[in-house]
Parts: C-alpha cells; sequence; structure tokens
C-alpha cells in the first residue's frame, strides 16, 4: 500500500495519500498485535483508541476514559488509562508525531449493586438504563449527558470530580456514569498534545480547536508526570499553553472561549474560572461564529 500510495503521488504530482490505523490502547493486545517500529516506517498517523478502557463487563465502576490510573488499580487495570498507553506506545517505538489520542464524546454506564456504594470500583449488577435516544445500555451519548433536556442524566445526578484520574463521573439512583467533558478535554490536551446540550454548539470540537490550534514554540524535553493532581489550580503553565490565572478575565464567566478585546488574533480559554490567555496560529485570527480560529 506505501509503494502504492508514493507510485500515485509521483504520477499525479500531487501529496501522497496519508496512511493511518486505529490501535489498540491495551497493554496485552499491543504486545501481541503490533510490530511497532516495523508499522511506524509506513504510517503517517497511529490513532489510540483510548477509550472504553473500563465498562459493564469489569463488574464494578470505572472511568471510560482516565488520564492516570487509579489510586486502587491493581493488575493489569494499572495499565488501562490514557498515560500509561500513549507512553508505552513511544516507548516501544512510535514516533510522538505519529500517535493520536482518542477522544470519546460518550460515557460508559453502570447499574450499581448497591446505590449507597457509588464511588470508584463499586459493585455493579450489569450495563447502565439505555438512553432515550440512542436506545443502547452500557452507553450514553454526550447530549444524552448534558443537555438542557428533562431527560439529561445530569439534570438531579451527583456529579463528582475524580481528581486523581482528571476525569468525572456522576451518579444518580442506581445508575453510575463515567464519562468526559470540556474540562478533562483541555488537561488530556495539555498533558497529551493530542484524535453536544446547552453549552453552545460542539462543546469538546471547539475545546480540542481551541487547544490544538494555539501557536506553540518549540516544545521542552517531555518530563516525567508529578505524581500529584494534575488539575489542582496553579499559576504556572508550560510554555505555549497560555497565561492562566484564577482571577481576572474568566472570573465568574461560564466555561468557554471568549474574543481578546485587545488582539483579533487572541483569545481567553476559560476553564472553571481560570484565564488561559491564548493566541492563534499565524495567520489566523479568532472567529466568534464557531469559537475557533479561521482564515481572515
Amino acid at each position: 500500500m506505501y509503494e502504492a500510495f508514493e507510485h500515485e503521488a509521483t504520477q499525479s504530482n500531487k501529496p501522497s495519500l496519508l496512511i493511518s490505523a486505529a490501535v489498540s490502547a491495551g497493554k496485552g493486545t499491543i504486545e501481541t498485535a503490533y510490530q511497532i517500529p516495523e508499522m511506524s516506517k509506513y504510517m503517517d498517523l497511529i490513532n489510540m483508541m483510548t477509550y472504553d478502557l473500563r465498562g459493564s463487563w469489569d463488574g464494578f465502576t470505572g472511568e471510560d476514559s482516565p488520564l492516570f490510573a487509579g489510586p486502587n488499580d491493581k493488575g493489569d487495570y494499572k495499565y488501562f488509562n490514557v498515560d500509561y498507553a500513549m507512553n508505552y506506545w513511544k516507548n516501544q517505538g512510535a514516533p510522538a508525531e505519529e500517535l493520536m489520542v482518542g477522544f470519546g464524546a460518550y460515557a460508559s454506564t453502570f447499574t450499581l449493586t448497591n446505590p449507597a456504594s457509588h464511588g470508584l470500583d463499586a459493585s455493579t449488577s450489569g450495563p447502565g438504563t439505555a438512553g432515550s435516544y440512542t436506545q443502547e445500555t452500557g452507553s450514553l451519548a454526550y447530549f444524552e449527558i448534558m443537555s438542557q433536556r428533562v431527560c439529561s442524566f445530569l439534570k438531579g445526578a451527583t456529579e463528582v470530580w475524580n481528581a486523581p484520574q482528571e476525569v468525572p463521573y456522576a451518579h444518580k439512583g442506581n445508575q453510575w456514569i463515567g464519562y468526559a467533558n470540556p474540562k478533562s478535554f483541555t488537561l488530556k490536551v495539555r498533558v497529551s498534545g493530542c484524535t453536544f446540550c446547552g453549552q453552545g454548539k460542539y462543546p469538546f470540537m471547539h475545546v480540542l480547536k481551541s487547544a490544538l490550534s494555539i501557536f506553540t514554540p518549540d516544545l521542552p524535553p517531555v518530563l516525567a508526570l508529578p505524581t500529584s493532581t494534575v488539575g489542582s489550580p496553579t499559576n504556572t503553565v508550560a510554555p505555549g499553553s497560555g497565561s492562566a490565572g484564577e482571577s481576572g478575565f474568566c472570573a465568574g464567566k461560564s466555561n468557554g472561549l471568549y474574543p481578546s478585546p485587545t488582539s483579533k488574533c487572541a483569545f481567553y480559554n476559560c476553564v472553571d474560572g481560570r484565564t488561559y490567555e491564548e493566541a492563534c496560529q499565524t495567520g489566523l485570527v479568532f472567529d466568534t461564529s464557531c469559537s475557533c480560529c479561521n482564515w481572515t
């Protein structure tokens, strides 16, 4: 295929078609299914399926796409997280520039054995109840979780931020869901450098656009991730991620992207009251119609 694509590009005088693959994020499957150094020679993009990492088949609650391992994870479960999968692929020979991290815009759902026991790793009796629209047990679409409709799961639910794994979960009655939200998407992008309902149109896509479309200078060497909570309040940010603060422009504002009053090429990314001042890539301006960087 690689040779055929190269030949076609030569004959047509056009860029070669890209070769990509969706690959497992599970250590056991990676070890037996892929010759990583060899396949990396021919791949343009390697899309890690860093979702569906936990589900009702486990018999206990767990996050669908945790950024890090949980404090009680044991055995192979400690490998089922985005950070481990990303680094395992890199350590086995996959170039970092080929790796794409997968983002799941849905929830894995569970039915609790005992509604009074509703934390992480709580016993479950099966998949969660099917959603009103998707009609499939064990999962909910994002609009079934967060919309302004009466049927939204989060209406009347208890929401919990799972700080060690940097993702949320929620429970209501005997139902428990592990899901993603704009905050967890932002944190995942900032850590990995990456593959909608009452929050504006396509909130997840806007988060990804804002985090990935900013101007970024050469990155410093990758450092080992700290064991402390990544999402705790801080005024220190990595180069290229924008300046951050817990007051100022974003104080009292809803999560989202806002144009800068001083530059058409800059914008503010508000996350839980913290202010991230960011800039579009050269030649682009912030477009309020899509909350994204766009051509002039």
